[in-house]
Parts: structure tokens; C-alpha cells; sequence
């Protein structure tokens, strides 16, 4: 087991992003400086796709789901895609894991995902008040 190659890259994966969480739950994204700051607002003046995502997550990891929806309301649509693309590389196999990628994995999804993430770029710099 702790020689599949698999298994290894899947246990990195997953400690890594615990570590992500675990930063973003002790350290807070506006005051602390160790936490990295969005190049595109500080050289253009403008909010980028992903701008709040780090406020956003550090808010609902302390239970404040309407400060998260504030700081980036993207995140409707982005966690619920990359909790079914975890399922499908971790939790599923077989038939069911090869179906399931086709719809989360395929071009369409991605496409549609990074469409989707660049229009919510220019409405949220139209409309800010959203």
C-alpha cells in the first residue's frame, strides 16, 4: 500500500491541503502578513476571479457562512465542483470513478469552470455591490 505511487501522490495531496486549511484556519488573510496578497488587485485596482477566496474560506472554517458568501460568492459554485472531483480521485473506483470523471474532468466541465470563473471576474468589477 505505502509503495503504490498512487496511494503516495493521493496522501500528498491530501496533507497538503490540510495544511492549506489548517493555515487558513489559524492565521487571518487581512491582518497577517505571512498570508499572500492578490497581485492582480495591487497592480491593477481590480478584484481578480479568486479575489476573497482565501477571507472567504478562513470565514466558514469559523462558521461565518454569509462573511464567506461576502468575500467571494464564487465559492457556491467552486466547492461544491472540487468536493465532486475529490470524490471521484479518492473515494470512488472502478466503473462508477470512470463515469463520474468523464462529467467533473471532461473538457466540458472544465471549460464551462473556467468560463465561468473569468465571467464572474468582470461582474464582480461591474457590479460590486453583488
Amino acid at each position: 500500500m505505502w509503495h503504490d505511487s498512487s496511494f503516495r501522490r493521493k496522501l500528498l495531496w491530501g496533507c497538503l491541503v490540510a495544511t492549506i486549511l489548517l493555515a487558513l484556519y489559524l492565521l487571518d488573510p487581512v491582518s497577517h502578513r505571512f498570508m499572500p496578497k492578490c497581485p492582480s488587485k495591487l497592480i491593477t485596482g481590480y478584484d481578480c476571479p479568486g479575489c476573497g477566496i482565501q477571507r472567504a474560506i478562513h470565514a466558514a472554517l469559523h462558521g461565518r457562512f454569509a462573511e464567506a458568501w461576502a468575500y467571494n460568492r464564487f465559492l457556491i459554485y467552486s466547492i461544491p465542483y472540487c468536493l465532486c472531483v475529490m470524490l471521484t480521485e479518492w473515494v470512488w473506483r472502478g466503473e462508477r470513478q470512470a463515469r463520474w470523471r468523464k462529467v467533473f474532468e471532461g473538457k466540458v466541465a472544465i471549460w464551462t469552470y473556467i468560463v465561468l470563473f473569468f465571467l464572474w471576474g468582470i461582474v464582480r468589477n461591474l457590479y460590486p455591490h453583488l
